[in-house]
Order: structure tokens, then sequence, then C-alpha cells
């Protein structure tokens, strides 16, 4: 039986989510057993359009996203639902949008202009950042999916305004809350204290997971990992071949070709190419 991501919250402490961008990112997910992927809009824009994340990235950007990689990965997906690309009725869209696309929840922000750019980003007024909640609520088909409300008011109001949005966010229906940026002691634990929903955590320098839980989350969301691993190690092998006209010094530490077939699933596509008379 397929575990829905709200069974895995209950099951796991905490829930280990990371950042899935393509079939690669996603085989690997799947192959060395994490339980659920994030798709994020930073990830996102980088890989598909070498762009930071400052609003570049559409509704049919992470909707492409997650009906790719979801049958890859094979684990529930949290997508960034950004902050609804709108107003409540843009979001009651987008949330129909993900979830017909097959993912498991989606996060709406309240930040208007600034993630990225200013250390200050500027939020909604909190009565409709909430009422987007309600409109996202409302909109999708299951309450198996999960609507997450997030706030990127720490770092501008600061921790107890961000606390007190994503409780008002909770009061609006939401089924999880994200404070993205770092909370004071005081704050996490008035957080830990309130929150009625599950609390999701970005991965924060310097913690670990159980660090995470500690302070209060059930999933933390590991959303620039496999990107950022992915650009070093790709830049390594690339200064290589611009700096000595060859691979042949990296040959020991790249799989061949052979194995990476492997794990792309050749083996089952040969015996089904058998099964039906492509193959002797």
């Amino acid at each position: 039986m397929t575990r829905t991501l709200k069974q895995l919250i209950k099951e796991n402490h905490p829930l280990i989510a990371p950042i899935v961008y393509d079939g690669i990112s996603a085989l690997l997910v799947r192959e060395l057993g994490f339980k659920a992927a994030y798709i994020g809009s930073y990830a996102t824009g980088a890989t598909k359009y070498g762009v930071p994340d400052i609003g570049h990235i559409g509704l049919e950007d992470m909707a492409d996203q997650v009906r790719r990689l979801a049958p890859a990965v094979g684990v529930p997906l949290i997508v960034d639902g950004e902050g609804g690309w709108g107003n409540p009725l843009h979001v009651a869209r987008a949330v129909q949008t993900l979830e017909r696309a097959g993912a498991a929840a989606t996060h709406i922000e309240d930040h208007v202009f600034g993630k990225h750019i200013t250390a200050s980003p500027r939020v909604l007024p909190v009565e409709q950042a909430a009422d987007k909640i309600k409109a996202a609520v409302d909109a999708r088909a299951s309450d198996d999916f999960m609507i997450i409300g997030r706030t990127d008011a720490a770092a501008g109001e600061g921790p107890a305004a961000a606390v007190d949005r994503v409780l008002a966010y909770q009061e609006a229906g939401a089924d999880g809350l994200f404070v993205a940026g770092e909370l004071d002691s005081d704050n996490h634990a008035r957080l830990k204290a309130e929150a009625r929903v599950p609390v999701f955590s970005g991965d924060l320098p310097g913690h670990s997971a159980a660090d995470h839980a500690a302070q209060g989350a059930a999933v933390v969301m590991y959303y620039a990992l496999s990107h950022l691993a992915a650009a070093q190690g790709m830049r390594h092998a690339l200064e290589v071949l611009a700096r000595e006209e060859s691979t042949t010094s990296l040959e020991e530490q790249l799989p061949q070709w052979q194995d990476f077939d492997v794990f792309l699933g050749i083996e089952p596509a040969r015996e089904a190419a058998k099964t039906y008379g492509l193959l002797d």
C-alpha cells in the first residue's frame, strides 16, 4: 500500500525530503530509500533555465517537474507553490494543477518580492496571505493533499512575527507550517508548543535532521543539496577537460556507461524486449 505524506510524517521523526530536479536525482533518491522528496523553484530555475530564484518560475514549470519526476522518484513529492502565482483565485488553480500533476503537498508563501535579492523581502498583509491558504484548502480534491503555509517574514518583520503569521495560516486551515529562515530558541519553542499541524523546515547550515527535529520540525527539506552537489561535480570534471584537454585522469572516478545504464533500468528493458520478441 502506498503511504500518504501524512502517514509518512507520523511514522518518521523527522521525515527527510531531499531535493529532486531531474531524472538522475529522482532515481538516486528512490534507490537510496528516501521516503519523500522536494521540488523547489530554486533548483527548477537553476537547472531548467540557469536563472536565480527571483520569481521567474511559473506554475507550468513546477507542474511539468511534477509530471516528469513523480513516476521516477516513486515517493510523495512536496512542491514549492511560490505565492500561488497571484490572488486567491490563482492560488486555487495552482493547487488543482499541482495536485492533478501528482504532487502530495505544496507550500504557499506570503512574500511579495525580494526573496534572494534582499535580506528583508516584502510580505503580504497577514489577512491576505491567510485568504490564499483558505483558497488553497478549498480547491484541493483530496484531504490527503497537504497545504503548507509558509512565511518569509523572519528576516524582515522578525522571528516573533513569523511565528504569528504561520499560526494565523494554521487557523486558516493549513495542514503544515513552514518558516523560511532562522528562528531564535524562544520562537522555536513557541512554534513547537502552539503548532497543531506538522512543522516543515528547510535544512540550515550546521543543523542535522535530528537538530531540526529537536526544534520541532516534522519534515526537513534539503532544498539545495542535489543541484549544488551536481554543479560542484560537473565543474570539477569540466575544469579537468578544459585544463588537460582530456578526461583520462577522471576515468577511475567516474562510473562506466554500462553501470550507468543499469542504474537507469536497462535490465528490465532488456527483459521486456525479449518478452515481445525484440531480442534473441
